[in-house]
């Protein structure tokens, strides 16, 4: 089969060109699955659990909170009603039973008052912490929305250098014989179609070849396609 020494430049043109394009599109899938973005995914999905988690802690002390008030409001009540018996009364004994019962409920409110600081402290503690997740969460978000936009945009080059292969790679096609381009197709589709003859070895398949393969490389006239005897690759020679 005849082919110049340009048609052989083009074939492994071609060749490059078209390995290009197979890298290129293993890329793509590769980004395509959004298996970079997993990570922060998942980030959101345990800052989510994380939120969800301490929302409940902030509501079990807000729901402590509201118990202790509850408990002061009684008291104060209490106190106010044993206030006003003691204000009425005139005996003594009344008044001794009387005021022990406040005392008691004082040092009761006392102790309620310490209890609900001390919540209110907590509170604080809680709410910041829960504020805390809701910035890293929403942090977390922004990125994933700006991964997702790189990404396409990433895709979107891709599928533009794709398109432009493409032609590229079709325009070589057309300039080749028939025959020489199915020889081309049909190495290629099982390794690598063309290679060079660097001194003694085959780039092709990375081999030395003895002087009897060399004499029958050599014996092919310039103008015929000559194929490497160890991988049957179409050789370039130099």
């Amino acid at each position: 089969m005849k082919a110049s020494a340009q048609q052989l430049e083009d074939l492994w043109q071609l060749q490059k060109l078209i390995l290009d394009q197979r890298r290129l599109i293993a890329h793509a899938k590769q980004l395509s699955t959004g298996e970079s973005l997993r990570e922060l995914e998942l980030r959101i999905v345990q800052l989510s659990e994380l939120s969800r988690n301490q929302l409940m802690v902030v509501e079990s002390v807000l729901a402590e909170k509201k118990r202790i008030e509850s408990d002061l409001e009684l008291v104060d009540k209490r106190i106010k009603t044993d206030q006003d018996r003691l204000n009425a009364s005139s005996s003594t004994k009344d008044i001794s039973g009387i005021q022990h019962e406040i005392d008691g409920l004082l040092q009761r409110k006392n102790m309620l008052e310490d209890t609900d600081l001390g919540i209110l402290t907590d509170l604080d503690v809680q709410q910041q912490k829960l504020s805390a997740l809701a910035k890293e969460k929403e942090a977390a978000e922004k990125e994933l929305e700006s991964s997702k936009s790189e990404l396409r945009a990433q895709l979107e080059s891709l599928k533009q250098e794709n398109s432009n292969l493409n032609t590229e790679i079709e325009k070589l096609r057309s300039s080749f014989p028939p025959e020489l381009l199915e020889l081309f197709d049909k190495k290629l589709s099982k390794g690598t179609a063309v290679g060079r003859l660097v001194r003694s070895a085959c780039n092709a398949c990375n081999m030395n070849l003895n002087s009897t393969a060399i004499a029958e490389i050599s014996n092919v006239p310039a103008d015929q396609v000559a194929l490497c005897p160890e991988c049957a690759a179409i050789v370039i020679r130099q």
